[in-house]
């Protein structure tokens, strides 16, 4: 079986000679008591130098580092978990190769709203631009990875750029759109521009042409009924005729003497 070291070291070693740890009660109260490696009772650890190394892969050596780990006295001491440590490095080397193989990867576009991003400087030409996101996917695989992963990258992007553009303002870390509250947080006004996707691209125009998209209006058609007049009646001669003999008859257009 593979050892599993853990250290246990005492803060000041120049001045060490000597420590006993005796039995104790634990926070709740619970007797805790060191066992042999017969099974019987003892009366504590001594520990005689100022650096022990356990394997707490070995039952005994188990039973010493729990025994001391909640110790009232430990606060003296350092408990350093080597194979812990060990895999933490491994892990963190892993995800360091990781990130430097997407940094190596990216498009000059993406890098440069990787920069955003991270912060950095707009003005770099875009070889000194990759060594310095190499150099961070590096230092910071966590962080890196966690900005190349984000679902949301796109929006946060756009969220710099139209900041930079005046397109979308943050007061006080409100995004606000005009005099339109979007978003007291990145993410709510991330879910603002989610729900309002017409308008999301016409930002996104804006802040790529500078021209300031014109909303749609749309205008309420009125219908307007007119009555049609009736067309007047035409009569035909003969019965124009036919009245104005009447009317001679009956003295219509006859002059009367005065």
């Amino acid at each position: 079986m593979k050892k599993h070291v853990v250290l246990i070291k005492s803060n000041n070693p120049e001045k060490f000679n000597y420590c006993k740890f005796g039995n104790y009660k634990d926070k709740q109260g619970r007797s805790v008591n060191l066992v042999d490696i017969n099974d019987q009772m003892t009366d504590g650890y001594e520990m005689s130098h100022a650096l022990v190394s356990l394997d707490i892969n070995q039952k005994q050596d188990k039973r010493v580092y729990t025994f001391l780990k909640d110790h009232p006295l430990i606060s003296n001491f350092t408990l350093e978990d080597i194979r812990a440590n060990e895999e933490k490095n491994a892990e963190g080397a892993l995800k360091s190769a990781e990130a430097i193989t997407k940094a190596t990867k990216l498009s000059d576009n993406a890098m440069k709203d990787l920069a955003l991003l991270m912060g950095m400087e707009s003005d770099l030409d875009d070889t000194m631009l990759k060594a310095k996101i190499i150099q961070f996917s590096n230092q910071s695989p966590e962080k890196f990875l966690s900005l190349i992963n984000d679902m949301d990258q796109e929006y946060r992007v756009f969220l710099k750029k139209a900041a930079n553009k005046k397109v979308l303002i943050n007061v006080n870390g409100v995004w606000k759109h005009g005099s339109l509250n979007i978003g007291l947080s990145d993410d709510q006004a991330i879910v603002w521009l989610k729900e309002n996707a017409d308008l999301y691209a016409m930002l996104r125009r804006q802040v790529r042409t500078g021209q300031v998209a014109q909303p749609v209006q749309t205008e309420e058609k009125v219908l307007v009924t007119q009555e049609t007049a009736p067309e007047p009646q035409t009569m035909s001669t003969s019965t124009i005729n036919a009245l104005e003999n009447d009317a001679k008859q009956k003295g219509w257009f006859t002059k009367k003497n005065k």
